[in-house]
């Protein structure tokens, strides 16, 4: 089977990326997010709360595979086995548990690219890549300036950049020729880095955002058409719970 080389390059990207200091999160940090979240799917609490009416039902401790913080396993365990059943509220206890704001994107957009790769080689009945050796160095804790907390229903759980709010160290995370930029797009800019793995992962395996409204056949080279990628998207995303 060919893979297009394309995939396989962002996905080196992404693992020289996880290996390094983060913005909120180090070398190491990173990599146990990363580990976490494979060990999470083999979690017995995760699996009671799964199969329970309500999450909160079940309790005990998580079958953490590292030392990360409580909080931080919390996170990512509820973000890889129950993801449809993120709420505002168990967000803010992990705020109010000591996770920032900013901390929470970070590892949110780590688990989230960490499961693309992950289900890639599931899907092609390939090993999982081994994970890289963390790197030593310190997160940059850069926070957008722009970044806010959006008015309407619509507001997220986390503060984000608003299209009309980037500047020099922003520019590239949005297309500004056009007007609208969707919520799932601007979910990880509170930590600008989190945003361009994303993009990257996207243009990789599917489509840039700004393409994937009006993209026809005559677009792409792809194996299936238009019709069957948009099934096999569909499909992928209701067998993840995502609530997107």
């Amino acid at each position: 089977m060919q893979v297009r080389g394309e995939l396989t390059k962002s996905h080196d990207r992404l693992w020289r990326a996880l290996a390094g200091p983060g913005t909120w999160l180090t070398g190491r940090e990173r990599v146990a997010v990363a580990e976490e979240s494979r060990a999470a799917r083999r979690c017995a609490l995760c699996n009671a709360r799964k199969e329970a009416l309500s999450p909160g039902s079940a309790v005990g401790e998580h079958d953490a595979a590292t030392d990360l913080p409580a909080p931080y396993v919390e996170i990512v365990h509820k973000l890889v086995t129950d993801p449809g059943r993120i709420t505002r509220s168990w967000v803010n206890d992990r705020f109010d548990e000591g996770v920032s704001e900013a901390t929470y994107v970070e590892i949110a957009g780590l688990v989230s690219a960490v499961i693309v790769v992950d289900t890639f080689h599931a899907a092609l009945g390939l090993p999982l890549r081994e994970l890289p050796q963390p790197t030593a160095g310190e997160p940059s804790r850069y926070r957008p300036p722009g970044a806010i907390f959006e008015a309407g229903t619509q507001q997220g759980f986390v503060p984000i950049v608003p299209f009309d709010a980037i500047d020099a160290d922003t520019a590239d995370l949005y297309d500004t020729a056009r007007s609208f930029v969707p919520n799932v797009h601007r979910a990880f800019s509170l930590v600008p880095d989190a945003t361009r793995v994303a993009n990257d992962l996207m243009q990789s395996h599917y489509f840039p955002y700004e393409m994937v409204p009006r993209y026809t056949d005559a677009d792409h080279g792809y194996a299936i058409n238009k019709v069957q990628m948009e099934l096999v998207a569909s499909r992928v995303s209701i067998h993840n719970d995502c609530f997107y």
